[in-house]
């Protein structure tokens, strides 16, 4: 399938639109917050971004599934025989949101047959839309202005993403792992998805992420990384990680900016990391 610029120009507009809701509920302060079945906050903004959201994509793409956060996922043997699905978050972040942080963000990504193809992200606080499409660019929207994303080039201390509520210990013994190879590390707590977007331009290094983890939370922000020069790697297999699998929870895995991508590329093996059983 391929996405041309009018349909990027639309999907942007989707994804605009659900920022403007959910920066509404935030600025007012009015809203109910309620704890789904996994003991996740849920507040009235994921609910009317994911409605503006869905009723978007459905229109502009009848013939394509979507599987979001905030509706039931359909049985598997249904999704099995679904060649192309959207996956969406409409307020990745939520407990940033609560807490009033403004690290939070609205993600968008299509898969077609397992794999993800173009992603789409909203950092909400920070004006700006990246989206990324497999082989076609990174690019950025602020302002009325679309450019190609070009990851700086930096040198010195490694800057590592870890969650803001949810770090892991394996994570942390993996900072500590790379520390004993020789590298300066510094750890930089993050929220939802604009940790992906930093990666894209190159002020984030490496993003492991051990710990629980679904399908929707990860699609899009590995096409932007991929996009810019960067990898995701699946620490189980080794490989690029599969989507609408029959459990949407996603295997531990690392992704890689552009720099420590090219030294991965060019033979350098310390990135390299098994879980503990």
């Amino acid at each position: 399938m391929m996405i041309n610029e009018i349909d990027i120009a639309d999907i942007q507009h989707i994804v605009e639109s659900a920022g403007e809701i959910i920066s509404e509920y935030y600025r007012s302060r009015e809203f109910t917050t309620e704890l789904k079945r996994d003991f996740s906050p849920l507040t009235d903004a994921d609910k009317a971004s994911n409605r503006c959201i869905e009723s978007g994509l459905k229109r502009l793409f009848p013939q394509i599934p979507v599987i979001s956060e905030e509706t039931k996922v359909p049985d598997y043997r249904l999704r099995a025989g679904w060649k192309r699905v959207w996956l969406v978050d409409p307020l990745d972040g939520t407990q940033e949101f609560i807490h009033r942080n403004g690290r939070f963000c609205v993600n968008v990504a299509l898969i077609e047959e397992r794999k993800p193809i173009f992603g789409m992200i909203n950092v909400i606080s920070d004006g700006e839309i990246l989206w990324g499409m497999a082989g076609g660019g990174c690019f950025l929207s602020r302002e009325g202005r679309t450019e190609p994303v070009r990851p700086q080039a930096r040198t010195g201390r490694l800057r590592v993403a870890v969650s803001r509520f949810h770090v892991t210990e394996e994570e942390l013994l993996y900072l500590d792992h790379l520390k004993e190879k020789g590298y300066e590390v510094e750890m930089v707590p993050l929220g939802a998805s604009s940790k992906y977007c930093m990666m894209a331009k190159g002020e984030i290094d490496l993003i492991p992420k051990f710990g629980q983890c679904s399908e929707w939370d990860v699609a899009a922000g590995q096409v932007i990384v991929e996009a810019a020069g960067g990898g995701v790697t699946s620490l189980e297999s080794g490989q690029a990680m599969a989507y609408n699998k029959p459990s949407m929870a996603v295997t531990p895995f690392v992704a890689f900016g552009k720099r420590v991508h090219g030294m991965i590329l060019d033979g350098n093996t310390d990135f390299r990391w098994e879980l503990a059983h």
